[in-house]
């Protein structure tokens, strides 16, 4: 198999473009999402960049926060005059809402996209406790939607009596958490207009999209593949076959790297050892002369317990080292 560098370059042949890959983990006990951290590491590949006619941005992501997705969007546009986005197999969620940047969205035969409504995890939003453990529980914008379209359509609830739905949701979530689902859905129809605007003149291609990934589909897991997305309205090209086999090399790479198929394992990664140290490749921000990791380092113990005068064998972990770091 060739090299990811390798193939970065053949890609910016094929593409005359210049490309950056982002990718996250879905590893299995290691998800990563994309982050505000990320910013300042993929600002400094644009900088080695620099201001080019074409940009290209493989990407590979399950999602993560909406405002970092749109920051780089725009840091693209401000370095490129045209941002091609390369969607090997997933680029959901936030992901897909960088595309949204794109002029074009090159997708191969097994690209995914996917709605970009957000869930909200607020103070305010419900909560399950365990023990001493608080977790809040996120508010998705459809379901939030979906129980008042459930109330129209099977309750048959009158509109001058949604009301009375509004205020029976109330007593079970904190009026301040559904204004925050509220507020989630108005921003990302605005931020996906912002990114949509830069390269398409036709407004009510532009609402079609956006209704499309923000309302229409249903669920945040719905998966759009390519043909779809053509449908919705989406800037979509199909990956030719050498684009194709060198966007999905990159991935291929990039699973192996980040391990995607072999999901964490404390007891496998301690064997038949009393002790390991482990680091883990959790997010990766590559161009053709610069390479960053984000990479989390564990220390495995295995130790005895003794809960209620029973002794039980157990593992504890602790991270030793978390962050983006340079490599070669």
């Amino acid at each position: 198999m060739e090299d990811r560098k390798t193939l970065i370059a053949k890609l910016e042949a094929l593409c005359s473009a210049r490309v950056i890959c982002y990718a996250t983990s879905d590893r299995g006990g290691q998800e990563t999402q994309i982050g505000d951290d990320a910013g300042p590491v993929f600002y400094q590949h644009l900088r080695a960049i620099g201001n080019v006619d074409r940009l290209a941005l493989l990407l590979y992501s399950r999602g993560g926060q909406t405002m970092t997705g749109f920051a780089i969007s725009n840091a693209m546009r401000e370095l490129a005059k045209e941002v091609t986005v390369l969607v090997p197999f997933r680029a959901h969620s936030c992901a897909t809402l960088i595309a949204l940047s794109g002029n074009k969205i090159v997708m191969g035969p097994f690209g995914q996209l996917s709605p970009i409504d957000p869930s909200i995890t607020s103070p305010h939003g419900p909560n399950l406790t365990q023990g001493t453990e608080t977790k809040f529980i996120p508010v998705s914008v459809e379901d939030v939607a979906g129980y008042f379209s459930l109330a129209r359509a099977e309750a048959k609830v009158a509109e001058d009596r949604m009301n009375e739905v509004l205020a029976h949701l109330c007593t079970r979530v904190n009026p301040l958490a559904l204004g925050a689902v509220y507020r989630a859905r108005e921003q990302i129809g605005m931020l996906a207009r912002k990114l949509l605007k830069k390269h398409l003149d036709d407004e009510s291609k532009i609402e079609r999209i956006i209704n499309a990934l923000t309302r229409q589909l249903l669920s945040h897991d719905y998966v759009i593949g390519r043909t779809e997305a053509k449908d919705i309205g989406l800037p979509i090209e199909d990956a030719t076959p050498d684009v194709a086999d060198a966007m999905w090399g990159v991935y291929t790479t990039l699973a192996e790297e980040m391990k995607f198929a072999q999901p964490w394992n404390v007891e496998i990664e301690l064997g038949t050892q009393q002790s390991v140290k482990r680091t883990n490749m959790r997010a990766v921000i590559e161009s053709l002369d610069l390479k960053h990791c984000f990479a989390t380092s564990h220390e495995l113990k295995r130790t005895t317990l003794v809960k209620d005068g029973m002794k039980f064998d157990a593992v504890q972990g602790k991270i030793i080292d978390e962050g983006w770091r340079e490599s070669a």
